[in-house]
C-alpha cells in the first residue's frame, strides 16, 4: 500500500481482511503508515521505491493525482501489478505514459474507480440498457460543502485537485458507465468561493453519442443534500441525506439515482402519455461494499481470470472527459471528447 490518507487507510484494512491478498507492508511520508504498520504487524517503508524489497506481486497506491505516473510507473517496470486511486493521473499525458508503462512491463493495470462496482450502480446500468427505451436526457447534481479543513492538505490547492478532478471525474466515469460514451460537452465555470488553482463550481450540457443528451451541476460550496456522498452510503463517514441525485430519462421508462426509484407507464395502455398514470417500483439489488468487490476483481485480473473493469485506456477517457470540461468552459464552444483524446 502507497499512501495512506482517508482512501488509503480504508484500503489498508479491507485489503488486511480479504482473503484474496495478503497484506505485507506500507509506504507512506506521515506517521500514520508507520502506525498503521505497527497495528497490522507489516513492514514500513517512507520510500516506496524500498517495497520491492518485500517480494511483494500488485500494489494499490492512493496518492496526490499528479504523482500517480511516477510511481505507477515504477511499479510497472519492476513487474508489480497496480491498482492506482482514480483519476488514472493528473493530465492525459500522464494517463498516457502509465499505460505505456504497464503494457511495457507486462503487469496489470486497474485504475480505482470503484462505483463501477456497485451493485446500485450495476443495477442502474442493466435498467438503463433494457428498460429505458430510446434514451434522451440525463441529469446529475455534484453539489457539496467542502470545510475549509479539507483544503489544509497542500495538494488539494493545487492545480491537479479541485472538484473537476476529484469529484466530476467520478460522474464523468459513471455516466459512461451507466448511459454510453459521452461525444461532446460545453461548460461554464467559475471560482464562486474559494480563491485557489482551480474553478470551484461549473454546469455542464452534456451530448452522448446515442444522441441523448444531460445536464451536470458541480460545485463544492453549497449547503446540499444532492451528491453521491449524501446519497450513497460508502462507509467513509458522509452525512447520508437519502435523496437522490441523478435522474435518467427514456422513451419507455425514468430512473432516479440511487433510490432505483423507476418510473413506468402501464403496459396495457393504447396510447400512454402525460394522462395517464406512471408507476414507480424500486429495484432491490443485494447491496455490496465497491471496494471489497473492486479489491476481489482484482484479484481475479492478477489471476487471468478477469479483464480489468476499468483499463488504464478506459480511465483515460473519462479523464479526457474533464478535459474536455474545462477546455469548453474557457473557449465557450463545443468541445468532442475525441479531439481531446487526438491532440494529445
Amino acid at each position: 500500500m502507497v499512501g495512506t490518507g482517508g482512501i488509503g487507510k480504508l484500503h489498508v484494512q479491507l485489503a488486511a481482511e480479504h482473503p484474496g491478498f495478503e497484506l505485507v507492508a506500507i509506504s507512506s511520508l506521515d506517521d500514520l503508515g508507520r502506525t498503521l504498520a505497527d497495528e497490522f504487524d507489516i513492514a514500513f517503508e517512507h520510500d516506496y521505491r524500498e517495497l520491492v524489497n518485500h517480494d511483494i506481486e500488485a500494489v494499490l497506491v492512493a496518492t496526490p493525482n499528479q504523482t500517480h505516473r511516477e510511481i505507477g510507473a515504477f511499479f510497472a517496470k519492476a513487474g508489480v501489478h497496480v491498482l492506482m486511486e482514480k483519476p488514472i493521473a493528473d493530465t492525459l499525458e500522464s494517463a498516457r505514459s502509465l499505460c505505456d508503462a504497464a503494457k511495457a512491463g507486462g503487469v496489470q493495470l486497474l485504475i480505482g474507480h470503484h462505483r463501477r462496482h456497485h451493485s446500485l450502480v450495476q443495477a442502474a446500468r442493466e435498467f438503463v440498457k433494457n428498460s429505458l427505451g430510446t434514451p434522451l436526457s440525463t441529469n446529475t447534481l455534484v453539489t457539496m460543502q467542502k470545510p475549509d479543513s479539507y483544503y489544509e492538505v497542500d495538494w488539494r490547492r493545487g492545480p491537479g485537485a479541485g472538484p473537476l478532478l476529484v469529484n466530476l471525474i467520478h460522474e464523468a466515469d459513471l455516466l459512461r458507465f451507466i448511459s454510453g460514451e459521452i461525444h461532446s460537452v460545453q461548460a461554464v465555470s467559475a471560482k464562486r468561493n474559494r480563491e485557489f488553482a482551480f474553478d470551484d463550481t461549473a454546469v455542464v450540457l452534456v451530448t452522448y453519442t446515442s444522441g441523448a443528451m444531460g445536464t451536470l451541476t458541480i460545485t463544492e460550496s453549497a449547503a446540499s443534500p444532492w451528491s453521491w456522498e449524501a446519497s450513497v452510503s460508502d462507509g467513509l463517514g458522509y452525512f447520508n441525506a437519502g435523496q437522490d441525485h441523478a435522474q435518467f430519462m427514456g422513451t419507455n421508462a425514468a430512473l432516479s439515482f440511487p433510490s432505483l426509484t423507476t418510473w413506468q407507464y402501464d403496459s396495457r395502455e393504447s396510447e400512454p402519455g402525460w394522462n395517464s398514470t406512471l408507476h414507480a417500483k424500486q429495484l432491490t439489488p443485494d447491496r455490496t461494499n465497491p471496494y471489497v468487490e473492486q479489491l476481489s476483481h482484482f484479484a481475479d485480473v492478477i489471476s487471468g481470470n478477469a479483464a480489468p473493469l476499468v483499463s488504464g485506456s478506459d480511465a483515460l477517457r473519462s479523464l479526457a472527459v474533464v478535459d474536455a470540461v474545462m477546455l469548453a468552459a474557457a473557449s465557450g464552444g463545443i468541445v468532442e471528447i475525441d479531439d481531446v483524446l487526438n491532440a494529445t
